[in-house]
């Protein structure tokens, strides 16, 4: 099944198309290194302009979020899950949303165990191009863990993120 897929690079986005066969589009990131896209689009917030690309492929490296669109995957696999508000920081683009993680499990550290996407719900994405600053609501936005500046989390959960700046809530 071609679900629809928005994937934000450095100063672009992609539009298209990604086959997703029943699974989530987070299982479909995390278990490839490329991600192949039909009918798609470059959009370029630099120089403004849109790019027909057809087919081809996006690495998923150069990807900092993507909107998720399409199931929530097959229902057997879902279980009750505690959701917890996010705020992270990658490259140009800030994100605002709810990390979903065992009951009574921190859940930074759970991220640790998954793959470098990671979906955040009822989330909130925010950029700039040539025309502004840019707002979109999201039902559900996977952020690549391997590209975050910062999150904000409590001390305790400052040791998922080696490497990456951890913003406290005084912050």
């Amino acid at each position: 099944m071609l679900i629809p897929f928005i994937g934000y690079a450095l100063s672009s986005r992609y539009i298209g198309y990604v086959e997703c066969a029943g699974e989530r589009l987070t299982d479909l990131l995390n278990r490839t290194d490329t991600i192949v896209l039909r009918d798609a689009f470059v959009e370029s917030f630099e120089a403004d302009t849109v790019v027909n690309m057809g087919e081809g492929e996006v690495e998923r490296s150069r990807l900092y979020v993507v909107e998720a669109s399409g199931g929530g995957g097959e229902e057997a696999r879902r279980i009750h899950l505690v959701r917890h508000r996010l705020q992270v920081q990658l490259g140009p683009y800030s994100a605002l949303g709810l990390l979903h993680a065992m009951p009574g499990q921190m859940p930074l550290p759970y991220l640790g165990a998954r793959g470098p996407m990671i979906p955040l719900s009822d989330a909130t994405l925010g950029f700039t191009t040539g025309t502004g600053l840019h707002m979109r609501d999201v039902g559900t936005l996977i952020v690549n863990r391997d590209l975050l500046d910062w999150v904000r989390a409590s001390d305790e959960e400052a040791a998922a993120f080696p490497g990456v700046t951890v913003l406290s809530d005084r912050d």
